[in-house]
């Protein structure tokens, strides 16, 4: 059964640690995604990498970090040129007391990898 591979590439300018980031992005498939017996396409996303700078008042810092959470899921794509969506969800916090300040940030970039199952031909 071959596979296809796709890179999905998120930038973050700029997010506060207080909150989650979210984002989402469109990707295509070269080749036909096999679908199963429900009619679904089948394929499914994984981190391939990410590096993620904390900011301080908009500046770089060196403070140590330990608490990351990203999530990646997939969503159905509104526009029919994409064969679906990758989400990101994004939490970067360093100590939970700090968290709550508003001058505390980050910015960086997050590599998904789509692996689909492409249809025999």
């Amino acid at each position: 059964m071959p596979i296809a591979f796709k890179q999905v590439k998120f930038k973050v300018d700029r997010a506060p640690m207080a909150v989650p980031y979210t984002d989402q992005r469109g990707f295509t498939i070269p080749g036909k995604v096999r679908r199963d017996e429900k009619m679904r396409p089948v394929y499914n996303v994984v981190l391939q990498s990410y590096s993620l700078e904390v900011l301080l008042n908009g500046s770089p810092s060196h403070c140590s970090m330990s608490l990351d959470e990203i999530e990646l899921g997939l969503e159905p794509s509104e526009d029919t040129d994409d064969d679906g969506q990758v989400k990101l969800t994004l939490w970067r916090r360093n100590h939970p007391n700090d968290s709550r300040d508003v001058a505390w940030g980050f910015k960086g970039t997050v590599t998904a990898l789509v692996i689909a199952d492409l249809a025999s031909t």
